[in-house]
């Protein structure tokens, strides 16, 4: 297995075993100490870097949405990095971003980046995530008038 096959592999694993899981330990194993995370949820870039950061905002968005569900549409792998494009998906079922659970499911797109060291740990990600379109499906904010 060359070397962009094994990153996609990783990245599957962080997504198949770790966030649809909730079993966030696994994290550790597959992302580097340190790692910076360019998606800022609105929280400082250092709150989110390492396993640790990546444990703090997954187990945030888990416990609003238990069913959580990523489901990497497609994978591109070009030297060190992989691109996933997601379809996420969950039941609001507790506060989120302040907003009180409303029990109404949610299944927006998103886009995620990440680098790969030399022993295929992730080493940085960036990320996009349609939060407009999972607030309106949440009821949170008015529907887009066209």
């Amino acid at each position: 297995m060359n070397d962009v096959e094994r990153n996609k592999a990783q990245f599957k694993k962080l997504i198949d075993e770790v966030i649809n899981t909730g079993r966030l330990d696994g994290a550790d194993a597959l992302l580097a100490p340190g790692r910076p995370d360019y998606q800022q949820w609105g929280m400082p870039a250092e709150a989110l870097a390492g396993p640790e950061g990546f444990k703090r905002i997954i187990g945030m968005v888990r416990a609003a949405f238990p069913d959580l569900r990523f489901t990497s549409e497609y994978m591109i792998g070009e030297g060190d990095k992989v691109l996933s494009y997601n379809t996420i998906e969950g039941t609001h079922r507790a506060e989120f971003m302040g907003i009180p659970a409303t029990g109404k499911r949610f299944k927006a797109s998103a886009a995620d980046v990440c680098s790969f060291d030399a022993a295929g740990k992730i080493s940085a990600h960036w990320g996009v995530f349609d939060v407009f379109g999972m607030m309106v499906q949440l009821g949170a904010l008015p529907p887009s008038r066209r």
